[in-house]
């Protein structure tokens, strides 16, 4: 009877509870309603840096984008992915890390109003949507990655922030880089040391010359290229040309998606000498 009754007295206390304190429940349901109402204006502003009108590229790149504002503390969204990659060759990465980043993905360095990024962006957007699927197999269980880091970025004084302060940081990634990758197969297949692509490659040796668009791709998997350098760069491309299966062009986003699909798996022009 005791369990009975205390069981009994826990409700009435319960429903004298609700009873005396009805009266807030109204003030909780506008003030929820008011909540929503003023956060609005700030949900939409978030989601309207994603698009840019009349900038297709652009829209696609901001999906992926990892800003550079506090890059001059070294604690910007771009600072964290290549001191990643810097702690993955130290054997330093966390859990965390590697959970967040993973062990291929591509970076791509690209800027607005930039006809090469764009023309790079109907690979990676094609490439992305029938990833693994419809011809576009890809050797290993990775999904697709893509980062993308603006150069044009400024702060409130004009500085370019690329420039000023993120690629000193980081610019023993980016001259190992241009050197390292002069050992692939499609540095050799782009005609060598006598190629443009060469030129290109010297560029990222100075941050006045690194230009958009530029792509690495990183592979950190035990499966990586021999060239691969310390830091998991095993490809670079700039302006790519598509590549063609049979009659087509090269500029289409199909056979951008298969130049990308082949960086990716190191195939093709990537993964053997075409001469």
């Amino acid at each position: 009877m005791k369990v009975l009754r205390a069981i009994g007295n826990f409700f009435v206390r319960i429903g004298r509870w609700i009873r005396d304190t009805a009266w807030v429940q109204p003030l909780l349901i506008v003030g929820g309603i008011f909540a929503i109402v003023f956060s609005i204006p700030y949900i939409t502003k978030w989601v309207q840096s994603w698009y840019v009108a009349g900038a297709e590229d652009v829209t696609y790149y901001n999906k992926f984008k990892l800003d550079l504002d506090g890059c001059d503390e070294k604690k910007s969204e771009a600072d964290k992915l290549l001191q990643y990659l810097i702690d993955r060759n130290n054997g330093e990465a966390t859990d965390k890390q590697i959970k967040e980043y993973g062990d291929k993905f591509f970076i791509s360095f690209v800027q607005e109003d930039c006809a090469s990024c764009e023309s790079n962006y109907y690979g990676f957007e094609y490439l992305q949507k029938n990833w693994d699927k419809n011809g576009y197999d890809i050797d290993d269980d990775n999904k697709f990655g893509l980062h993308t880091i603006f150069l044009d970025t400024e702060n409130d004084d004009g500085d370019n922030l690329f420039q000023k302060y993120f690629y000193d940081t980081y610019s023993e990634i980016f001259e190992e880089t241009a050197t390292s990758v002069e050992e692939s197969f499609y540095f050799v297949n782009q005609s060598g040391e006598s190629g443009s692509y060469k030129s290109e490659l010297v560029n990222l040796e100075d941050s006045s010359t690194f230009s958009s668009p530029t792509v690495f791709l990183i592979d950190l998997t035990d499966n990586a290229p021999s060239y691969t350098n310390k830091f998991g760069v095993s490809e670079v491309l700039f302006a790519y040309d598509g590549t063609v299966k049979g009659s087509g062009s090269s500029s289409t986003r199909q056979a951008k998606a298969e130049t990308l699909r082949n960086a990716w798996n190191h195939a093709e022009i990537f993964g053997k000498y075409n001469g």
